[in-house]
């Protein structure tokens, strides 16, 4: 028999993680085979214990398991979504013994989530969900038996050997996290203290912050997981995951400011809100 884990991205493969630490979730024999996309994301020794036997997320891979998914050997797909899925990864969901969902992000906060269709799946089935901050999450997960993978920022990354040798900013000035909405706050640029530090978007193509660096400013090219627990002055942020970050690891003195994209998910603006007309170290944007 099969366990099937497939990790599209960075998220979902640490979702995997924690429920293979888990003694109760880790299985009881069989096989565990991963599906993972080595584009977005690096595996570690501990997923090469976890996950003996790897192959990479391709039509063909997903092709070749459609036989044994009909022949009943799939007894578990633990995946995030079937957005986008193709006609192979629908027959294998539909084949398997069971279905088990794992975090997408900030899907679980959004009234109307853009990868997840809750209709989708059956009701009742286990959802993996990190639980930084579960009293956003939207109505539609009670459709499921929501299960606690706790916070995904429960601790600051521990930094990889390269990015330890890049300095690290003082944490005074504001550090800028290129995400969706943060162009929003380019009007009132002058009012952000500098310097700047600005993280990008890591897609190009993804980038909102476009205003130039002056002197005394400065691009950061390591992940916002190495700044945010230490940072004391002001932060910016968008619709991001970086989100949940930058208010779980506020330190006293420091001004989370979250600008979100026109248009964004009603129910995870009116959290913001919220979180901003409780906390007075928190200003939203409207």
């Amino acid at each position: 028999m099969i366990r099937l884990t497939l990790a599209s991205n960075a998220l979902h493969l640490e979702a995997a993680r924690r429920l293979r630490r888990r003694p109760a979730e880790a299985g009881d024999g069989g096989l565990e085979l991963l599906i993972w996309e080595p584009r977005r994301m690096r595996l570690g020794p501990e997923d090469r214990r976890f996950w003996p036997l790897r192959l990479p997320v391709h039509p063909l891979t997903l092709a070749l398991l459609v036989p044994l998914a009909l022949a009943g050997a799939v007894r578990e797909l633990r995946l995030a979504h079937l957005r986008n899925a193709g006609r192979a990864l629908r027959r294998i969901a539909a084949r398997s013994r069971r279905l088990v969902l794992l975090d997408d992000g900030l899907d679980q906060y959004r009234d109307a989530p853009r990868a997840v269709d809750p209709r989708a799946f059956p009701e009742g089935i286990d959802y993996w969900l990190f639980s930084d901050a579960p009293h956003w999450r939207a109505p539609w997960c009670a459709r499921f038996r929501c299960r606690d993978l706790g916070p995904l920022f429960d601790r600051p990354a521990e930094a990889p050997e390269a990015a330890r040798e890049v300095p690290l900013p003082p944490p005074r000035g504001t550090l800028i996290i290129d995400s969706p909405g943060v162009e929003r706050l380019q009007q009132e640029a002058a009012a952000l203290p500098r310097p700047w530090w600005l993280i990008p978007h890591p897609v190009e193509a993804k980038r909102s912050w476009t205003l130039p660096l002056a002197a005394g400013d400065r691009c950061l090219r390591i992940p916002p997981e190495q700044v945010l627990p230490s940072w004391r002055g002001t932060v910016v942020v968008g619709e991001s995951l970086m989100l949940l970050a930058a208010l779980r690891w506020r330190r006293t003195g420091t001004v989370v400011r979250v600008a979100l994209p026109r248009g964004v998910d009603q129910r995870l603006h009116a959290s913001v809100r919220t979180e901003a007309r409780t906390d007075p170290g928190v200003i939203g944007c409207d």
